[in-house]
């Protein structure tokens, strides 16, 4: 399968993510297809199974295009995991849903552009929780792919690539008058399955969240260097 976004998910929305290039959101992407396509079964590599599409469900796409693009595909193994962190987050938080983007294509071939890696069902990105300005926990990121609500560090000291990314998806911080911030406790509490389940290699977030949100000494949480994209907008995952 060669890496295409479908006429549903158009080429100007190239999501960000762990990814070369910025991200583009148009208005176009509203009107993704609601039914996603099923794949040749000859071209669903060996272990590789589709996540949920349904957005009523613990675990959904932020996004019904990562579905109708077929790029929804992990191990069974990846599945487990991510279905048992997202119904643990909903019992402790009623009503939270994890919300997943780019995991990989069917076809299992790595690394999946234009991402850095993805492609062979090991790796996921998941959106962050946030509030509104008043603490009340927001049902989704503020942004429509999920990539791009960027929580920026609280002194400029704390910043891990003060001389810029060599990236070129290098994300300025948002407005500081946006109406959103993150959600701590909900983040820290997926953060904390997600590194402790065994399934799990690594995830990847910001040196400064890492901190803030008490993942110092964790060796599975780790900061992705300053060739990747900014990870204080989703974590990326990656599972054995």
């Amino acid at each position: 399968m060669r890496p295409i976004l479908s006429a549903a998910l158009p080429a100007a929305l190239v999501l960000a993510g762990c990814w070369a290039g910025p991200a583009k959101v148009r208005d176009a992407a509203e009107a993704v297809d609601r039914a996603a396509p099923i794949p040749d079964p000859a071209r669903v590599a060996p272990g590789l199974v589709a996540l949920p599409c349904a957005e009523d469900g613990a675990l959904r796409p932020v996004l019904r295009g990562y579905c109708v693009g077929q790029r929804h595909y992990v191990t069974r193994r990846a599945k487990a995991a991510l279905e048992d962190a997202a119904e643990a987050m909903a019992r402790r938080f009623p009503g939270a849903q994890v919300q997943f983007m780019e995991a990989s294509w069917p076809e299992g071939r790595r690394p999946m552009p234009p991402h850095l890696s993805h492609g062979d069902g090991r790796q996921i990105d998941i959106t962050l929780f946030y509030v509104d300005l008043k603490g009340r926990p927001l049902p989704r990121p503020p942004t429509l792919d999920g990539y791009g609500a960027n929580e920026p560090p609280r002194r400029e000291v704390e910043r891990a690539c003060r001389g810029g990314r060599t990236t070129k998806n290098d994300r300025s911080d948002p407005p500081r008058d946006r109406r959103w911030r993150l959600d701590e406790a909900r983040t820290r509490e997926l953060v904390r399955l997600l590194a402790d389940d065994p399934r799990v290699r690594r995830v990847f977030i910001e040196p400064h969240l890492k901190t803030r949100l008490g993942f110092s000494r964790h060796p599975k949480v780790r900061f992705a260097g300053c060739a990747a994209a900014r990870h204080d907008d989703h974590l990326h995952v990656d599972f054995r």
